[in-house]
């Protein structure tokens, strides 16, 4: 299985706590993945469909990314 984990940068070092979660868990499971990075939340569902419909698209997505309100 080949995957995509495309990770919102804007919260560093809750994206980097998310991406090593998501790659355990995806190197436990014997999956192959690759890793994008996107400058915020609001440009992941663009950056997957660009992906999505390249010539050989990834079998799954892992959207990553952190939204803090206050």
């Amino acid at each position: 299985m080949k995957v995509l984990i495309v990770e919102a940068r804007y919260h560093g070092s809750v994206a980097d706590a998310l991406v090593a979660g998501a790659k355990a868990a995806l190197e436990k499971g014997g999956a192959i993945f690759s890793r994008i990075s996107v400058p915020g939340a609001l440009e992941l569902p663009g950056a997957i469909a660009i992906a999505a419909g390249a010539d050989e698209p990834f079998d799954g997505y892992v959207a990553l990314g952190c939204l803090i309100g206050f």
